[in-house]
């Protein structure tokens, strides 16, 4: 069931961004309203009008719907005519994870079958597909340089049961049809979710705060329900439950330590953290009074080394008015890469690959106000 839930979740979000400011305003799409006299006219426009709104034609497609194969990979087929380039949207997941391997896109038809290429909903590379007509209710994809699948119609039950799972403070949850722990992911956690059941099922749910939190209870409805972290529980009713988290005034960031300021000749740098793994860095070097080169760095601290190796800084260069007051900035380049070395005598060494003398810069920490 809940491979299901990630599926049909997966496809609405997928056909919700393919749809996303295609959609023309009300106000565009009524008809304007015309009297007797020019009611003739309206019935025979020029041929070039008649040519521009021809909507895109569906072709010899005609399948449309979810289908499923016995290992679980989907696929669905929704004809899209409300946006820029109308056609035939094609959403697959071909896996367990609902974003690295899911696709979708529009395909136009060829004759009865549907091809093109479908972007990846994570990162992975496009699929060139085909898309062809199975039987009398199935569907066939071949994947260009892969597999080949074949899908029947999917049967979906109608759910009765809704529940939904979020959050309230800063923590993560996850949950498990069973009565097995789910599996945690800390890279992808979620802080919410929904769960459509046709039937009572038993699922089992689980909670745990972020750096600097702790976990306080479970509610359902609003009213306190578990002081559990995890617990199992039959789904018999629609309902709403939430994960509390509040602050832990005994909790000490572990990289507070490196907080603060730093300069180092013109150069000036701010450390600070969202979170105890990543360090956020500023630095600026005022080139004038008029002019400053910003590089913000935003990476893993790594404590064996008391090193921070970055791949995706992002260099500004910021124009400021004779009152001092910013007037633009202009990205210099996004992908900077480069280390940042915390030394033990308080100072951090920065080292940028694209610095035009290649020399690196000793920052000493200021006194703190």
């Amino acid at each position: 069931m809940k491979k299901l839930i990630c599926i049909l979740l997966t496809a609405s979000l997928l056909l919700a961004m393919t749809a996303c400011g295609g959609t023309k305003p009300a106000e565009e799409s009524e008809k304007p309203q015309v009297d007797a006299s020019q009611q003739e006219q309206a019935e025979t426009p020029e041929p070039e009008e008649t040519a521009a709104s021809e909507p895109a034609e569906a072709g010899d497609w005609t399948r449309e719907g979810y289908f499923q194969d016995e290992n679980g990979n989907f696929l669905s087929v929704t004809w899209m005519e409300d946006i820029d380039e109308p056609g035939w949207y094609v959403g697959v997941m071909l896996g367990e994870d609902p974003i690295e391997d899911s696709y979708g896109g529009i395909l136009q038809p060829e004759g009865n079958t549907l091809k093109g290429s479908l972007p990846s909903g994570g990162e992975k590379d496009a699929l060139t597909v085909t898309v062809s007509e199975e039987g009398e209710e199935g569907v066939q994809l071949a994947v260009e340089g892969g597999e080949t699948y074949h899908l029947a119609v999917m049967d979906i039950p109608e759910a009765t049961i809704f529940v939904n799972i979020s959050v309230d403070g800063m923590g993560n949850i996850a949950y498990n049809e069973g009565e097995e722990a789910p599996e945690i992911d800390p890279e992808y956690p979620f802080q919410s979710a929904v769960i459509n059941l046709a039937e009572p099922t038993t699922h089992t749910f689980a909670a745990w705060p972020d750096a600097g939190y702790k976990f306080v209870k479970w509610t359902k409805n609003g009213e306190d329900f578990s002081t559990e972290q995890q617990f199992t529980v039959l789904l018999d009713e629609s309902a709403e439950y939430v994960a509390v988290f509040e602050e832990d005034p005994d909790w000490v960031n572990p990289l507070e330590p490196f907080f603060g300021e730093y300069q180092c000749d013109r150069a000036h740098a701010q450390v600070d953290s969202f979170n105890s793994e990543d360090l956020l860095i500023v630095i600026e070097w005022g080139g004038s009074a008029l002019e400053t080169a910003r590089w913000t760095i935003f990476s893993r601290f790594d404590p064996e080394t008391m090193t921070v190796a970055y791949t995706d800084c992002q260099k500004c260069s910021v124009f400021y008015n004779e009152n001092g007051e910013q007037e633009s900035e202009e990205v210099v380049y996004s992908d900077g890469t480069g280390t940042i070395v915390f030394n033990e005598d308080g100072t951090f060494t920065w080292h940028e690959d694209q610095s035009e003398t290649g020399t690196d810069m000793v920052f000493e920490k200021l006194p703190s106000e």
